[in-house]
């Protein structure tokens, strides 16, 4: 597993001279079998200990601490490994991490290495020396064992740094994403949908945290736009129409009359194309309020008033979320999120801002024998009905609009489909632990679904299904609540960046399961 890449090693030592009498061959030995594992593995390894006498090679005081951390600051390299072949005094460790921050002026990016000699406490000092980490909020991963002897602990180690250099080749994105988020502005389309206390945010904590603007409309400035997109002879989206807009005429012209997409009217909430005609227009009257009000992504309550009175928000929110609009267009990606949910919007915008491709919303439906299914109200961005590359028309063609399930009044059409099986995801979901920001995410790989499974969930929702590298019970226990993002791609190193470099807690899961971790 060889990767191109450059690390720092750190090595401090006990300060006491008659212990470091008795130990400095040990230490020297273990730092070197650590060197010659990386450099094995094709690794540039930049030694803090570099050009020291013999006894400074391993840092044991405050200024040798800072010397051997100058040397590796100034090569720039994408890790810094602490290296514990023994006891150490924890603090030099501590001090290590922030002179490294404060000489590169950039993060650390920490591996704790401890060399497993049940003679010596190397394992009791990476311990004491993460736990210092940790009061301070700078992660690390740790890693313990014989790394001259054991082909799994250099394994364990590879993974780690193969992680981390995927943090490192994506801080370019990262930074830009994080320069970018003040520059968004956030719609709120209606309030708390369903009493779900996890849809809300504090704006103010996102013009402290994120600089994001914020703005609020009621529910009803969407209907009062749709209506004047069309006339109808009766009841709005029931009644026989004439189509004033000349987008929704052509969006209308491009789904129905030029049968892009697959239209079932056997079902009670979607009786013929009317109800759709409605719902477009909602569509374009949020396209037109997201303009007019400089947003860049939204959030839609939909549940209750606008679902149980006129229609179903599913068309906003899918082809808001798409590349593609109704109309077979190319347009700007717009996430949003239903019922409002503002942590989820943001974690779409997050994962937009780092791809440059939609981010879909969906529920955190069902996890069992390590396969997660995500089946939600009926508004997965048609992006995902085919594969990334594929053209987004014959994925528009994929979309099945069929009736609502009985949780809506109003009624209207879902937006139908099945993601593909092969492709890798990632899925995550921004959440506060005791009002503390903190993102849970990890990668999915996706499977076939079967068009026959939709009878096992509700039956015109769209589904995505997928392995999960960690335990079902696992996934459940840590994620913020039901909602969660979804974007093609593995996006958890960037992810793990960005938390970092915004200063907010993180727990995610690579595609081995591997945990990297931050406090919230």
């Amino acid at each position: 597993m060889a990767i191109k890449m450059k690390v720092g090693v750190f090595s401090p030592n006990d300060p006491r001279p008659w212990v470091r009498a008795d130990n400095l061959d040990l230490m020297l030995q273990h730092e070197a079998s650590l060197i010659k594992a990386l450099r094995a593995q094709g690794i540039e390894v930049i030694r803090g200990g570099d050009g020291f006498p013999r006894e400074d090679q391993i840092a044991w005081n405050t200024a040798l601490v800072r010397k051997h951390i100058k040397n590796i600051a100034d090569a720039r390299p994408e890790v810094l490994i602490i290296n514990q072949g023994s006891w150490t005094f924890p603090y030099d460790s501590v001090d290590a991490a922030t002179a490294f921050q404060r000489y590169s002026g950039d993060i650390a990016r920490v591996v704790m290495f401890s060399y497993k000699d049940t003679q010596v406490p190397g394992l009791v000092a990476g311990m004491a020396a993460g736990g210092g980490l940790k009061r301070i909020g700078i992660p690390f991963s740790s890693c313990y064992g014989i790394i001259d002897q054991d082909p799994k602990t250099v394994e364990w180690l590879m993974s780690i740094l193969k992680f981390y250099k995927a943090r490192a080749d994506a801080a370019a994105k990262v930074k830009e994403a994080i320069s970018r988020l003040g520059e968004q502005k956030f719609l709120s389309l209606g309030g708390m949908s369903l009493k779900m206390p996890t849809t809300t945010a504090d704006v103010d904590q996102w013009q402290k945290l994120y600089g994001i603007s914020y703005e609020t409309l009621d529910q009803s400035e969407m209907k009062v736009r749709a209506l004047q997109m069309v006339d109808w002879e009766g009841v709005p989206g029931e009644s026989d129409y004439t189509i004033k807009d000349t987008r929704l005429k052509d969006a209308v012209d491009f789904l129905w009359g030029k049968k892009h997409g697959k239209f079932d009217f056997s079902r009670p909430k979607f009786k013929n194309i009317n109800k759709l005609v409605y719902q477009l227009s909602f569509y374009y009257a949020t396209l037109d309020l997201c303009q007019e009000y400089s947003s860049t992504f939204c959030g839609i309550k939909c549940q209750d008033e606008i679902s149980a009175r006129d229609c179903t928000a599913c068309m906003v929110t899918a082809y808001l979320n798409n590349d593609v609009g109704p109309d077979g267009k190319k347009k700007p990606i717009i996430p949003v999120a239903c019922e409002n949910d503002m942590d989820s919007a943001l974690t779409q915008l997050w994962l937009h801002l780092l791809s440059g491709k939609p981010a879909g919303f969906g529920d955190f439906r069902d996890v069992e024998d390590g396969m997660l299914a995500i089946v939600n109200c009926g508004q997965h961005p048609p992006y995902f009905f085919g594969r990334p590359d594929e053209d987004p028309i014959k994925k528009l063609d994929c979309v099945e609009y069929l009736g609502q399930e009985i949780f809506y009044a109003a009624g209207g059409s879902a937006v139908r489909g099945r993601t593909p099986g092969g492709e890798t995801m990632t899925v995550a979901r921004l959440g506060r632990e005791n009002l503390r920001y903190t993102i849970v995410a990890t990668v999915i790989k996706t499977v076939e679904v079967d068009p026959k499974e939709h009878e096992r969930y509700n039956p015109s929702w769209p589904i995505i299904k997928g392995k999960i590298p960690i335990p079902d019970q696992l996934l459940i226990d840590i994620w913020p609540c039901n909602h969660l993002g979804f974007a093609y791609g593995d996006y958890t190193p960037h992810l793990a960046e960005m938390a970092q470099r915004l200063d907010i807690g993180f727990r995610i899961f690579d595609e081995r399961g591997r945990e990297y971790y931050k406090a919230s």
